[in-house]
C-alpha cells in the first residue's frame, strides 16, 4: 500500500493504492490528504470490497504506524509490516 500525489482535481489531491499480492487486485482512492483518515478511509472501502486480509504492507510513514490505523487494523485482526519506502 502507498500513497502518490496526483493533478489536483478539487480538492483531491493524493491517491491511495493497495494491491492484493496473491489476486493482484488493485484498489485506488482518490483522497484529500495523507493523514491516517486518509488511510482509513481508503482502508474501510477497500476491506468492503476485497475483503480483510490477513496481513498489509507498508512503508514506515507516519500516516500508517499512527495509533488510528493500528487500532482500526488491530480490530480487524489484521497484521501490518512495516519496511522502508
Amino acid at each position: 500500500m502507498d500513497v502518490t500525489h496526483v493533478p489536483e482535481f478539487g480538492r483531491l489531491k493524493y491517491v491511495q493504492v493497495s494491491i492484493d499480492t496473491f489476486s493482484r487486485m488493485l484498489w485506488v482512492t482518490a483522497q484529500a490528504g495523507e493523514k491516517a483518515a486518509h488511510v482509513v478511509r481508503h482502508l474501510t472501502a477497500c476491506f468492503a470490497v476485497m475483503g480483510v486480509p490477513q496481513k498489509i504492507n507498508t512503508d514506515n510513514g507516519p500516516a500508517y504506524t499512527g495509533g488510528w490505523v493500528h487500532r482500526f487494523l488491530q480490530m480487524r485482526e489484521v497484521k501490518h509490516d512495516t519496511g522502508i519506502p
